[in-house]
């Protein structure tokens, strides 16, 4: 019965960890970087944050600096969940891959 109850308890933790995580993608245009932030607007007027960037992507295009502001970009990203120091669920926003549109 022991076993039984183990075997079951492990089916069901599994099913709750989220092996891979599916990146999404948005065009929207660069406001600004502050405070470790990066943040963009998309075309309905929605403000996006995003808490990290990929070292790939911040080798193409440095958003730290003012040269990008105002310029539009396809954005791929991923959805991270964590916790707060609150302990808390949250989910932060992170940069995979950045194309500048023209």
């Amino acid at each position: 019965m022991k076993t039984l109850f183990i075997s079951l308890f492990l089916m069901v933790s599994i099913n709750n960890i989220k092996i891979s995580q599916e990146s999404e993608t948005m065009t929207a245009t660069f406001d600004g970087f502050e405070e470790g932030i990066y943040y963009f607007t998309d075309k309905d007027g929605y403000a996006n944050e995003f808490s990290s960037i990929s070292d790939e992507a911040m080798a193409s295009y440095d958003l730290t600096q003012d040269t990008y502001k105002g310029k539009s970009f396809l954005i791929t990203y991923i959805e991270i969940e964590e916790l707060d120091e609150f302990d808390e669920e949250i989910t932060i926003n992170s940069i995979t891959a950045l194309k500048l549109l023209e």
